[in-house]
Protein backbone atom coordinates (compact mmCIF):
# COMPACT_ATOMS: atom_id res chain seq x y z
CA UNK A 1 0.00 0.00 0.00
CA UNK A 2 2.76 2.10 1.01
CA UNK A 3 3.76 1.65 -2.69
CA UNK A 4 0.48 2.96 -4.59
CA UNK A 5 0.30 6.37 -2.38
CA UNK A 6 2.49 8.45 -3.72
CA UNK A 7 1.92 7.92 -7.37
CA UNK A 8 -1.98 8.56 -6.42
CA UNK A 9 -0.84 11.91 -4.32
CA UNK A 10 1.37 12.90 -7.21
CA UNK A 11 -1.42 12.72 -9.83
CA UNK A 12 -4.09 14.33 -7.76
CA UNK A 13 -1.08 17.25 -6.66
CA UNK A 14 -0.62 17.60 -10.53
CA UNK A 15 -4.44 17.84 -11.31
CA UNK A 16 -4.94 20.81 -8.96
CA UNK A 17 -2.35 22.61 -10.15
CA UNK A 18 -3.96 21.90 -14.06
CA UNK A 19 -7.12 22.94 -12.83
CA UNK A 20 -5.83 26.14 -10.89
CA UNK A 21 -3.93 26.86 -14.15
CA UNK A 22 -6.38 27.52 -16.45
CA UNK A 23 -8.67 30.32 -14.39
CA UNK A 24 -5.45 32.31 -14.19
CA UNK A 25 -4.53 31.57 -18.15
CA UNK A 26 -8.20 32.88 -18.65
CA UNK A 27 -7.91 35.60 -16.47
CA UNK A 28 -4.48 37.10 -17.78
CA UNK A 29 -5.85 36.86 -21.41
CA UNK A 30 -8.91 38.66 -20.40
CA UNK A 31 -6.43 41.15 -18.72
CA UNK A 32 -4.39 41.89 -21.80
CA UNK A 33 -7.17 41.92 -24.28
CA UNK A 34 -8.78 44.89 -21.28
CA UNK A 35 -5.41 46.92 -21.92
CA UNK A 36 -4.64 46.67 -25.26
CA UNK A 37 -8.54 47.42 -26.39
CA UNK A 38 -11.41 49.85 -25.40
CA UNK A 39 -14.68 50.34 -26.91
CA UNK A 40 -15.18 54.07 -26.65
CA UNK A 41 -18.35 55.92 -26.52
CA UNK A 42 -18.60 58.83 -29.55
CA UNK A 43 -20.56 61.42 -30.98
CA UNK A 44 -19.81 61.63 -35.15
CA UNK A 45 -20.84 64.78 -37.09
CA UNK A 46 -21.18 63.58 -40.90
CA UNK A 47 -21.14 67.23 -42.76
CA UNK A 48 -22.63 66.70 -45.86
CA UNK A 49 -23.17 69.79 -48.61
CA UNK A 50 -25.67 69.71 -51.76
CA UNK A 51 -25.79 71.91 -54.91
CA UNK A 52 -23.67 74.25 -56.13
CA UNK A 53 -21.10 74.32 -53.07
CA UNK A 54 -18.15 76.08 -52.06
CA UNK A 55 -19.32 77.05 -48.37
CA UNK A 56 -17.16 74.66 -46.60
CA UNK A 57 -14.09 72.59 -46.61
CA UNK A 58 -12.06 70.49 -45.23
CA UNK A 59 -8.74 71.00 -43.83
CA UNK A 60 -5.49 69.60 -43.57
CA UNK A 61 -5.66 68.97 -40.15
CA UNK A 62 -5.13 65.44 -39.37
CA UNK A 63 -7.53 65.42 -36.32
CA UNK A 64 -10.88 65.31 -36.63
CA UNK A 65 -11.21 65.14 -32.70
CA UNK A 66 -13.07 68.29 -31.27
CA UNK A 67 -15.96 68.96 -28.74
CA UNK A 68 -19.62 70.24 -28.28
CA UNK A 69 -18.55 74.00 -28.36
CA UNK A 70 -16.12 73.75 -31.15
CA UNK A 71 -18.85 72.26 -33.38
CA UNK A 72 -21.54 74.69 -32.37
CA UNK A 73 -18.82 77.59 -33.14
CA UNK A 74 -18.71 76.37 -36.38
CA UNK A 75 -22.48 75.91 -36.86
CA UNK A 76 -22.77 79.73 -36.25
CA UNK A 77 -20.13 80.81 -38.56
CA UNK A 78 -21.28 78.77 -41.61
CA UNK A 79 -24.85 79.13 -40.77
CA UNK A 80 -25.31 82.81 -38.44
CA UNK A 81 -22.50 84.71 -39.72
CA UNK A 82 -24.47 87.18 -38.34
CA UNK A 83 -24.56 86.42 -34.76
CA UNK A 84 -22.75 88.55 -32.38
CA UNK A 85 -19.58 86.24 -31.89
CA UNK A 86 -19.44 83.71 -34.77
CA UNK A 87 -15.74 83.23 -35.02
CA UNK A 88 -14.91 79.59 -34.93
CA UNK A 89 -12.79 77.46 -32.75
CA UNK A 90 -9.09 76.87 -33.94
CA UNK A 91 -7.59 73.51 -35.21
CA UNK A 92 -10.88 71.85 -36.76
CA UNK A 93 -11.30 69.56 -39.54
CA UNK A 94 -13.82 71.16 -41.68
CA UNK A 95 -14.91 75.13 -41.94
CA UNK A 96 -16.60 77.77 -43.60
CA UNK A 97 -15.71 79.76 -46.28
CA UNK A 98 -15.67 83.53 -45.90
CA UNK A 99 -16.86 84.44 -48.96
CA UNK A 100 -19.73 81.88 -50.26
CA UNK A 101 -22.43 81.14 -47.85
CA UNK A 102 -24.59 77.95 -47.30
CA UNK A 103 -28.48 78.99 -48.51
CA UNK A 104 -29.69 76.55 -45.95
CA UNK A 105 -28.65 74.19 -43.58
CA UNK A 106 -30.23 70.83 -41.79
CA UNK A 107 -28.86 69.50 -38.13
CA UNK A 108 -30.43 65.92 -38.14
CA UNK A 109 -29.90 64.07 -34.70
CA UNK A 110 -30.28 60.76 -34.49
CA UNK A 111 -30.97 59.11 -30.78
CA UNK A 112 -31.67 55.85 -29.27
CA UNK A 113 -30.53 53.14 -30.89
CA UNK A 114 -27.83 51.45 -32.39
CA UNK A 115 -26.47 52.52 -36.23
CA UNK A 116 -26.05 48.72 -37.21
CA UNK A 117 -29.86 48.82 -38.37
CA UNK A 118 -29.06 51.99 -40.28
CA UNK A 119 -26.35 51.64 -43.13
CA UNK A 120 -26.93 55.13 -44.98
CA UNK A 121 -26.33 56.61 -41.74
CA UNK A 122 -23.30 54.04 -40.64
CA UNK A 123 -22.04 54.86 -44.51
CA UNK A 124 -21.84 58.32 -43.68
CA UNK A 125 -20.66 58.21 -40.68
CA UNK A 126 -17.71 56.05 -41.77
CA UNK A 127 -14.40 58.21 -43.44
CA UNK A 128 -15.43 60.67 -45.79
CA UNK A 129 -15.72 58.23 -48.99
CA UNK A 130 -19.46 59.31 -49.89
CA UNK A 131 -19.40 62.28 -52.67
CA UNK A 132 -21.15 64.61 -50.78
CA UNK A 133 -19.64 63.91 -47.42
CA UNK A 134 -17.21 66.99 -46.99
CA UNK A 135 -15.57 65.93 -43.37
CA UNK A 136 -16.38 64.27 -40.10
CA UNK A 137 -15.92 65.59 -36.87
CA UNK A 138 -15.83 63.43 -33.86
CA UNK A 139 -16.62 64.44 -30.28
CA UNK A 140 -15.89 62.02 -27.53
CA UNK A 141 -18.93 60.69 -25.26
CA UNK A 142 -22.54 60.66 -26.10
CA UNK A 143 -22.85 64.23 -27.00
CA UNK A 144 -25.71 63.70 -29.37
CA UNK A 145 -28.75 65.66 -26.72
CA UNK A 146 -26.35 68.14 -25.97
CA UNK A 147 -25.57 69.06 -29.58
CA UNK A 148 -29.01 68.90 -30.24
CA UNK A 149 -29.46 71.66 -27.53
CA UNK A 150 -26.50 74.12 -28.54
CA UNK A 151 -28.16 73.82 -32.66
CA UNK A 152 -31.39 75.80 -32.06
CA UNK A 153 -32.57 78.26 -29.30
CA UNK A 154 -35.56 76.78 -29.61
CA UNK A 155 -37.08 73.27 -28.23
CA UNK A 156 -35.62 70.85 -31.01
CA UNK A 157 -38.58 69.33 -33.16
CA UNK A 158 -38.61 65.45 -32.08
CA UNK A 159 -40.14 63.10 -35.11
CA UNK A 160 -41.52 60.22 -34.39
CA UNK A 161 -41.73 56.92 -36.75
CA UNK A 162 -44.89 58.17 -38.58
CA UNK A 163 -44.04 61.59 -39.71
CA UNK A 164 -40.30 60.98 -40.49
CA UNK A 165 -41.24 60.79 -44.48
CA UNK A 166 -43.82 63.97 -44.51
CA UNK A 167 -41.44 66.19 -42.40
CA UNK A 168 -37.96 65.01 -44.16
CA UNK A 169 -39.78 65.70 -47.39
CA UNK A 170 -40.92 68.67 -46.51
CA UNK A 171 -37.90 70.39 -45.28
CA UNK A 172 -35.81 69.16 -47.81
CA UNK A 173 -38.52 70.91 -50.12
CA UNK A 174 -38.03 74.22 -48.53
CA UNK A 175 -34.48 74.33 -48.08
CA UNK A 176 -34.06 73.63 -51.99
CA UNK A 177 -37.02 76.43 -52.58
CA UNK A 178 -35.49 78.91 -50.85
CA UNK A 179 -37.76 79.08 -48.18
CA UNK A 180 -35.48 77.91 -44.98
CA UNK A 181 -32.95 79.96 -44.00
CA UNK A 182 -30.05 79.97 -42.04
CA UNK A 183 -30.45 76.55 -40.00
CA UNK A 184 -33.06 73.59 -38.87
CA UNK A 185 -32.83 70.98 -36.06
CA UNK A 186 -34.68 68.31 -35.64
CA UNK A 187 -33.98 64.62 -33.99
CA UNK A 188 -35.31 61.65 -35.57
CA UNK A 189 -37.00 59.17 -32.65
CA UNK A 190 -35.29 55.79 -33.53
CA UNK A 191 -36.53 53.55 -30.39
CA UNK A 192 -35.96 50.05 -31.75
CA UNK A 193 -35.04 48.33 -35.16
CA UNK A 194 -38.02 49.12 -36.60
CA UNK A 195 -37.65 52.41 -36.41
CA UNK A 196 -34.63 52.83 -37.10
CA UNK A 197 -34.94 51.14 -40.41
CA UNK A 198 -37.55 54.07 -41.32
CA UNK A 199 -35.72 56.64 -40.32
CA UNK A 200 -32.68 55.23 -42.43
CA UNK A 201 -34.87 54.96 -45.42
CA UNK A 202 -36.23 58.23 -45.10
CA UNK A 203 -32.93 59.61 -44.68
CA UNK A 204 -31.84 58.07 -47.97
CA UNK A 205 -34.54 59.58 -49.95
CA UNK A 206 -33.91 63.04 -47.90
CA UNK A 207 -30.11 62.56 -49.28
CA UNK A 208 -31.27 61.60 -52.48
CA UNK A 209 -34.20 64.76 -53.39
CA UNK A 210 -31.50 67.34 -51.97
CA UNK A 211 -28.79 66.08 -54.04
CA UNK A 212 -30.88 66.24 -57.33
CA UNK A 213 -32.98 69.32 -56.21
CA UNK A 214 -30.11 71.24 -55.44
CA UNK A 215 -28.24 71.48 -58.46
CA UNK A 216 -31.20 72.42 -60.41
CA UNK A 217 -32.49 75.06 -57.71
CA UNK A 218 -29.01 76.45 -57.94
CA UNK A 219 -29.12 75.87 -53.67
CA UNK A 220 -26.49 75.10 -51.60
CA UNK A 221 -27.73 72.87 -48.97
CA UNK A 222 -25.55 72.05 -45.65
CA UNK A 223 -26.95 68.61 -43.95
CA UNK A 224 -25.08 67.77 -39.91
CA UNK A 225 -26.02 64.39 -39.67
CA UNK A 226 -25.48 63.92 -35.58
CA UNK A 227 -25.23 60.48 -34.05
CA UNK A 228 -23.77 58.04 -31.35
CA UNK A 229 -21.45 55.51 -32.19
CA UNK A 230 -18.68 53.26 -30.67
CA UNK A 231 -15.44 52.71 -31.56
CA UNK A 232 -12.81 49.96 -30.36
CA UNK A 233 -9.67 50.93 -31.34
CA UNK A 234 -6.20 49.15 -30.02
CA UNK A 235 -4.11 51.67 -27.04
CA UNK A 236 -0.62 50.63 -28.64
CA UNK A 237 -2.05 51.58 -32.18
CA UNK A 238 -3.69 54.60 -30.36
CA UNK A 239 -0.68 55.90 -29.04
CA UNK A 240 1.17 55.14 -32.50
CA UNK A 241 -1.72 57.25 -34.25
CA UNK A 242 -1.24 60.05 -31.95
CA UNK A 243 2.47 60.22 -32.05
CA UNK A 244 1.73 59.98 -36.20
CA UNK A 245 -0.62 62.66 -35.98
CA UNK A 246 2.03 65.01 -33.70
CA UNK A 247 4.54 64.65 -36.30
CA UNK A 248 2.24 65.07 -39.21
CA UNK A 249 0.80 68.95 -37.54
CA UNK A 250 5.19 69.26 -37.40
CA UNK A 251 5.62 68.34 -40.90
CA UNK A 252 2.33 70.26 -41.83
CA UNK A 253 3.05 73.08 -40.05
CA UNK A 254 3.95 75.70 -42.50
CA UNK A 255 0.68 74.84 -44.23
CA UNK A 256 -2.11 77.37 -43.84
CA UNK A 257 -6.26 75.99 -44.60
CA UNK A 258 -8.20 77.73 -46.81
CA UNK A 259 -9.84 80.49 -44.70
CA UNK A 260 -6.43 80.77 -43.52
CA UNK A 261 -5.57 81.93 -46.74
CA UNK A 262 -8.85 84.05 -47.46
CA UNK A 263 -8.73 86.16 -44.10
CA UNK A 264 -4.81 86.75 -44.61
CA UNK A 265 -5.14 87.94 -48.29
CA UNK A 266 -8.34 89.94 -47.13
CA UNK A 267 -6.47 91.67 -44.50
CA UNK A 268 -3.08 92.33 -46.62
CA UNK A 269 -4.85 93.68 -49.88
CA UNK A 270 -7.11 95.71 -47.72
CA UNK A 271 -4.44 97.65 -46.17
CA UNK A 272 -2.15 97.62 -49.07
CA UNK A 273 -5.92 99.57 -50.94
CA UNK A 274 -5.62 102.10 -47.75
CA UNK A 275 -1.99 102.39 -47.93
CA UNK A 276 -2.45 103.86 -51.30
CA UNK A 277 -5.37 105.62 -51.44
CA UNK A 278 -3.60 107.77 -48.43
CA UNK A 279 -0.08 108.37 -50.24
CA UNK A 280 -2.83 109.18 -53.20
CA UNK A 281 -4.29 111.91 -51.09
CA UNK A 282 -0.97 113.31 -49.91
CA UNK A 283 0.36 113.54 -53.51
CA UNK A 284 -2.70 115.44 -54.69
CA UNK A 285 -1.88 117.84 -52.09
CA UNK A 286 1.85 118.22 -52.14
CA UNK A 287 1.10 119.28 -56.30
CA UNK A 288 -1.89 121.50 -55.26
CA UNK A 289 -1.21 124.87 -57.74
CA UNK A 290 -0.93 128.07 -55.33
CA UNK A 291 -2.12 130.95 -56.61
CA UNK A 292 -3.61 134.59 -55.34
CA UNK A 293 -6.58 134.59 -53.50
CA UNK A 294 -8.32 137.50 -55.97
CA UNK A 295 -11.38 137.87 -54.10
CA UNK A 296 -9.76 138.36 -50.56
CA UNK A 297 -6.92 140.84 -52.11
CA UNK A 298 -9.83 143.00 -53.93
CA UNK A 299 -11.80 143.41 -50.68
CA UNK A 300 -8.62 144.47 -48.97
CA UNK A 301 -7.93 147.15 -52.02
CA UNK A 302 -11.65 148.49 -51.35
CA UNK A 303 -10.61 148.42 -47.87
CA UNK A 304 -7.89 150.97 -48.62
Amino acid sequence: MRSSCPPRFILSHSFNNNAMRAPIISLGLAALVATTSVVSAETTIAVLEFGPGGSVHRTTSSSTESNSAAVSSFWNALHRPLKSSPTQHAGMSVVPDMFTRADAGIVIGLQGVSLKSMPTATSLGEEATEDNVVGLIHVPGQATADLMKRASSKDVELIAKEDMGRRLHSIAENAVGGALEGMKALTLAVENDNAAAVADEQLRRMLKTLKKQADSNGKTVVVHLVMDSTRRRLDEANQDGENQNQNNNNDYSNYRTMYEIQTFNLYLWTAVGLVVIVFMIMGAFVDMPLMPDTLLYGETKMAD
